[in-house]
């Protein structure tokens, strides 16, 4: 059979984008495994002080899986990568999906607990989080009697399954992957994000620039280059 130059050309299209796919699963899913796999085993920690940590992990790369995906990083892009791929497998994620990642991205990052949010009508919003059960329970807001300061009142709760938020994330990077397969418009934006992550340097006028920063940062370091 003769090839044409047409048809050595996609193939060598379609070779890349089965490349750069491979790297999604390796450099990204298999990131992730390692990560949480032995936390939801406990074989580290117990299942109840590892929450926060698997929690960090999933919207660590839920970032990261949004940069690659729109070209840079954002939260917007982060939640559009949660909404399609994650919905994919679960279409509540399309609904939910950013108030997910606000409170519990946010929360944990900023301040080291997932947030709650106060709701227009003055109920309280909080989360609980389960190891195991059915579909049907994740992502199921149920209403829960409190006591706070000796005052007893009623407060709505989203529940969330840890082990399915995990595993339809891993499935939603199959998926992914997948279109990258197919498309070499997502294959070249997550290929050019992903190569250039640690080459786009911060320069020192800007990082001068934020309110947090002060000249003894940068002197602390350019008297430690000046003895080298």
């Amino acid at each position: 059979m003769v090839s044409s130059r047409w048809d050595d050309t996609e193939l060598v299209k379609a070779l890349g984008r089965t490349t750069k796919a491979n790297y999604v699963r390796t450099h990204i899913k298999e990131s992730l495994e390692e990560t949480v796999n032995p936390l939801l085993k406990g074989e580290k920690l117990l299942f109840s002080e590892s929450i926060d940590h698997i929690l960090l992990s999933i919207f660590t790369h839920i970032d990261l899986l949004g940069c690659v995906y729109k070209g840079e990083t954002s939260q917007s892009n982060a939640v559009a990568f949660l909404r399609e791929y994650l919905g994919r497998i679960d279409p509540r994620y399309k609904d939910v999906g950013g108030l997910l990642y606000a409170s519990q991205r946010h929360g944990l990052v900023h301040l080291a607990t997932p947030k709650r949010i106060q709701l227009l009508n003055g109920m309280i919003l909080d989360f609980s989080y389960v190891l195991y059960g059915e579909r049907k329970d994740h992502l199921k807001v149920v209403k829960q009697r409190v006591i706070e300061e000796g005052k007893r009142f009623d407060i709505y709760v989203l529940v969330l399954n840890i082990s399915l938020l995990y595993t339809d994330l891993l499935s939603a990077i199959d998926e992914y992957a997948k279109d990258i397969c197919l498309s070499e418009e997502l294959a070249e934006a997550f290929w050019e994000s992903f190569t250039v992550r640690r080459t786009k340097e911060a320069r020192e006028e800007e990082m001068r620039r934020k309110p947090y920063i002060q000249d003894s940062d940068f002197v602390f370091i350019t008297e430690q280059i000046a003895r080298l």
